[in-house]
């Protein structure tokens, strides 16, 4: 596992340091790596298909809705540390706060965190990461990565996830007793599959290429994630405003050119009521 993480660590530096120039928010995916990526994309969907979700949905079944959702809730407690640290680091100060009073109410009268009390509360629940935090600090997005048994990531997204293991994973680092470590870490990898399997049901079954819809809705998610507004997010590329400005313009000649139509039309239709007249008025006269 080490070996492994090591490796992540050495190619996300390397990917990192290749990706200096800052990926636009409207850009298009960028995936230089796009045949590999697919090549262990399908090794991760065989994995999730042949162990994984079938796990996943056993847990689903055998467990009562309200213990599903303490579990998840709990983890969700946990990750709320890491979403402090970040909301510091990206000088969100004010988040930061109330979602140090989020933690620490859930952490006591959520039963350690257990129920979500806070979002009853009003106490929105936020998701920052240093992938994120590194994106506001100008770091580019680096090339679109599908980690093994991890999923889809980017660079800029892998470099976070291994600094983060190694400074705020709470579980990871406060727990020593190693089998009780992987217990909990196999338990929240199944309590979180768990709430994605009507997603992977759509995914399955909706997209005509599943790699590129994952692939793009990631890249979207992640892009709102980093910005929270304040930048226009789209998977698109640089010529695509302009192309649909010039459709636009087309339009809006096509709307008139109706116009002139109808125009021309009502002129033939004023014409039919001044005939339609002519003939009362020779009625009369006949009268």
């Amino acid at each position: 596992m080490k070996v492994y993480i090591r490796l992540l660590c050495l190619l996300a530096a390397c990917l990192l340091a290749s990706s200096c120039a800052t990926n636009t928010t409207t850009g298009p995916a960028y995936d230089p790596l796009e045949k590999l990526n697919r090549g262990i994309y399908k090794v991760n969907n065989t994995l999730d298909k042949a162990i994984l979700k079938p796990v996943a949905k056993g847990y689903r079944k055998v467990l009562p809705d309200f213990v599903e959702i303490g579990i998840a809730n709990f983890f969700s407690n946990l990750d709320d540390i890491n979403v402090v640290a970040n909301d510091l680091l990206q000088g969100k100060f004010r988040q930061a706060g109330w979602d140090t009073v989020r933690f620490l109410y859930n952490s006591t009268a959520g039963v350690l965190g257990l129920m979500d009390v806070s979002s009853r509360a009003g106490l929105e629940k936020h998701n920052e990461s240093f992938g994120q935090t590194l994106g506001v600090w100008g770091v580019g997005e680096g090339p679109f990565l599908m980690v093994p048994l991890l999923g889809p990531a980017n660079a800029r997204s892998t470099a976070g996830f291994l600094v983060e293991g190694q400074t705020t994973d709470v579980l990871n680092l406060s727990v020593d007793h190693r089998e009780t470590r992987y217990a909990l870490n196999a338990t929240q990898i199944i309590s979180l599959r768990a709430r994605l399997l009507s997603a992977s049901n759509l995914l399955d079954t909706a997209a005509l290429d599943p790699y590129l819809l994952l692939r793009d809705f990631w890249i979207q998610q992640h892009r709102r994630a980093t910005w929270d507004g304040k930048r226009p997010v789209a998977i698109g590329d640089a010529n695509q405003d302009d192309e649909l400005d010039e459709l636009d313009e087309l339009d809006e000649l096509d709307e008139l050119d109706e116009l002139d139509e109808l125009d021309e039309l009502d002129e033939l239709d004023e014409l039919d009521e001044l005939d339609e007249l002519d003939e009362l008025d020779k009625l009369d006269e006949a009268e």
